[in-house]
């Protein structure tokens, strides 16, 4: 609501914003301080976040230029 996006049904935008979810993937997939992550579609940047405390590098790509804007606020910090 805060960046009045609307999804774009063509890139098959879904969102996932639930934290434990979130924290249990980041825990499965391994990811350590040695690893570099690819991250396509990042999205509003809930997972890059997650990414970016766990991974030595994360580089993410993104298609939708609308959601740019947000991934720079959202990842100011890293």
């Amino acid at each position: 609501q805060k960046y009045k996006f609307n999804f774009q049904k063509k890139f098959g935008q879904n969102f996932l914003i639930d934290t434990h979810v979130l924290e249990k993937i980041i825990d499965a997939a391994g990811i350590t301080k040695d690893d570099f992550v690819l991250e396509i579609g990042p999205g509003i940047g809930t997972m890059t976040q997650y990414l970016c405390e766990n991974a030595r590098e994360v580089a993410a790509v993104e298609i939708d230029n609308n959601l740019i804007p947000i991934l720079k606020d959202t990842l100011k910090e890293y």
